[in-house]
């Protein structure tokens, strides 16, 4: 069951260094992430048919209803997600703009 309509590509976040050393992503990548993960279980659904959870002969097979759910509860995180985000972001000074003074 695999047509070009099919192959939808996930949102893969982008990952930084933070001057410090610390690895971060994105707020809004992160939800992309899971929300292009739950449209993409949704997409495989449409013809009603039980989705294979890998493509070799031993995969298992996923009823429609229970992938629909569980893509549900993914687009339910990214919402909660956004919520806190966006009331973190509230909370957090923007960043300093960069200094006029290029030392040159």
């Amino acid at each position: 069951m695999s047509t070009d309509d099919d192959d939808m590509p996930l949102a893969a976040p982008r990952v930084d260094v933070t001057p410090d050393g610390r690895l971060s992503v994105p707020a809004q990548d992160v939800t992309a992430l899971l929300r292009s993960i739950a449209r993409s279980w949704a997409h495989s659904t449409r013809h009603g048919a039980p989705v294979r959870a890998r493509e070799s002969d031993d995969s298992v097979r996923l009823e429609p209803t229970t992938v629909h759910a569980l893509a549900g509860t993914l687009e339910q995180i990214a919402d909660e997600l956004d919520v806190q985000f966006i009331g973190a972001a509230g909370r957090t000074p923007p960043p300093s703009p960069p200094s006029a003074d290029t030392g040159g």
